[in-house]
């Protein structure tokens, strides 16, 4: 456990204070919903879905904050904008304070999102996922003429996968971009970046994502998250090894402690958010996330760092 000693910026959205030093500050949790064949939508196209069913799921995850201390985001994806805008509907009339990530496979449908949550007042709430080395011109001018000033930005280099290609990404360029990605998000208007890792699978760079959690805020002193579920999602030996069991709760079962260590790791790394998949896993993410926080809040402690959240776990749950 250690600290930096490159000074580590704080950003509030939303109320919830993205960064600082390992142990500061709780880790945020972002659990998605509406994604690709999420069981509660019906028509991905229109956006219709049972809304008791995402109450709960939502309800859920408060409650789990509530308990730990670890805050949580709410990870709207869409397949179209009308889509996309109907989750949000929902989630800005249920939930009227909590931060959202607004994402989607598609440009056009995250475009017609940021254009949306600037038209509703929300923009101050909504974080743009993502800038990354295939965002289009037209994208950009979305998020420029928006009134978003949160975004992930996406250290992923198709070129490069190492830590140098994952920095060089963020502050060079590169793919058709002759401008870093950084620099690109600065001119969007994005005052508050947050940086994802961009976690790759298990033979392909998964120990590069891993180290670049502590070069990145090394380096530039920026909050770091990742998807880093990814890792097992991804890793062919699970997907054969589950298969000998009969079970769908058997392989779960199996499957879980790979797919919640994929978060542990980085966050003893120093990363500050995990998106950690569909919002179903909460009650299992939650207590393994709270428990490692407890653990690196000691540590700053011992360092003589200051606990800035009074509602950290540390102060929940011991």
């Amino acid at each position: 456990m250690f600290k930096f000693d490159k000074k580590q910026e704080v950003f509030d959205i939303g109320g919830i204070k993205f960064g600082g030093q390992p142990g500061q500050y709780p880790t945020i949790l972002v659990g998605s919903m509406f994604y690709n064949r999420h069981n509660i939508v019906t028509d991905e196209d229109k956006g219709t879905f049972d809304k008791e069913a995402a109450e709960k799921l939502w309800d859920s995850m408060i409650e789990m904050r509530d308990i730990t201390g670890n805050p949580c985001v709410n990870q709207i994806v869409g397949e179209t904008p009308e889509a996309i805008k109907n989750y949000i509907d929902w989630f800005i009339e249920y939930d009227d304070k909590t931060p959202f990530l607004i994402d989607s496979s598609a440009g056009e449908v995250r475009a017609a999102a940021a254009d949306y949550v600037t038209e509703i007042g929300v923009a101050e709430r909504a974080i743009y996922n993502s800038i990354n080395a295939s965002i289009h011109d037209d994208e950009i001018e979305a998020v420029k003429r928006s009134d978003i000033n949160a975004s992930i930005v996406l250290a992923f280099n198709a070129v490069d996968p190492t830590v140098n290609g994952k920095l060089e990404i963020l502050e060079v360029g590169g793919a058709g971009h002759s401008k870093g990605m950084l620099d690109i998000a600065k001119e969007c208007g994005i005052t508050k970046p947050l940086i994802d890792v961009a976690a790759t699978p298990l033979g392909a760079g998964s120990g590069a994502s891993m180290r670049a959690v502590i070069a990145v805020k090394g380096h530039l002193g920026l909050p770091v998250g990742g998807g880093y579920h990814n890792l097992a999602s991804a890793w062919d030996w699970m997907k054969d090894y589950k298969k000998q069991f009969e079970t769908k709760e058997q392989r779960k079962a199996v499957y879980m402690p790979a797919d919640i260590g994929t978060n542990l790791v980085p966050q003893t790394l120093g990363s500050n958010f995990q998106l950690f998949g569909p919002i179903e896993n909460t009650p299992l993410v939650y207590p393994a996330t709270a428990m490692v926080d407890i653990i690196l809040a000691e540590t700053a402690k011992e360092l003589g760092l200051e606990i800035m959240d009074e509602n950290h776990p540390v102060n929940q749950l011991v």
